[in-house]
């Protein structure tokens, strides 16, 4: 499994067949912000491993994302990104009818490398300013495996004018996806056996079949 760093504390609340059933690699989520970067990881991941099932636990974060590669059994957990894929569509697109700014527990502990560094609001007024046009509010995923950071949040709120309200959410949406992904991958498998048991036709004989009935239409006539 390749997964985005943002689900790597996410990753131990799955059950244990589920983090039995995978092989987890965690990437830097800061490439989210990177789609072009990111696109170009997981391209060289699935040459590479070519001959191997993947399963990507990501959401829809770079251009190919939905193309994942035809020279492997490939699948990737359902959702546009990582925030939708922890809350659910639901709650999620209303999360997003409200302008919210999401914060997963990973990005919560480094707000400032999120906003100064990658967003590049290096100044207060101007992330305020930014920040308050653009959203209305932020949204803490509290996911249950950290202690809310309530230190952090005052600061991100303090540092964009953003007013954090806290959204505690269980793993259910995570595993749902992680078990529709594997189920992908299952079919994948079984359609990919499938083919490669069917017998190769025999064209020589199918060829001497062709010309033996030519020459018999032939002699009819």
């Amino acid at each position: 499994m390749l997964s985005c760093g943002i689900f790597r504390d996410e990753y131990k609340l799955l059950p244990e067949d589920l983090r039995q059933a995978v092989d987890p690699l965690f990437l830097d989520s800061m490439l989210h912000i990177d789609p072009g970067k990111l696109d170009g990881i997981l391209d060289g991941f699935l040459h590479e491993h070519g001959g191997n099932q993947v399963l990507l636990s990501f959401g829809d974060c770079c251009p190919h994302m939905l193309e994942p590669g035809a020279a492997t059994c490939v699948a990737r957990t359902e959702g546009v990104n990582c925030c939708e894929i922890y809350l659910g569509r639901e709650r999620y697109d209303q999360l997003r009818k409200e302008r919210a700014f999401f914060l997963m527990p990973e990005w919560a502990k480094r707000w400032e490398h999120v906003v100064r560094d990658e967003l590049g609001l290096m100044d207060k007024q101007l992330a305020r300013d930014f920040m308050t046009q653009s959203m209305r509010t932020a949204v803490y995923i509290d996911t249950g495996v950290l202690p809310v950071p309530e230190g952090e949040l005052a600061a991100f709120s303090d540092y964009t004018g953003l007013q954090v309200s806290v959204e505690t959410v269980g793993p259910e949406h995570f595993i749902v996806a992680m078990r529709a992904a594997l189920q992908q991958l299952e079919y994948q498998v079984s359609s990919t056996q499938i083919r490669e048991a069917k017998p190769e036709p025999d064209t020589e004989a199918e060829a001497e079949a062709s010309t033996d009935a030519d020459a018999g239409g032939s002699a009819r006539g």
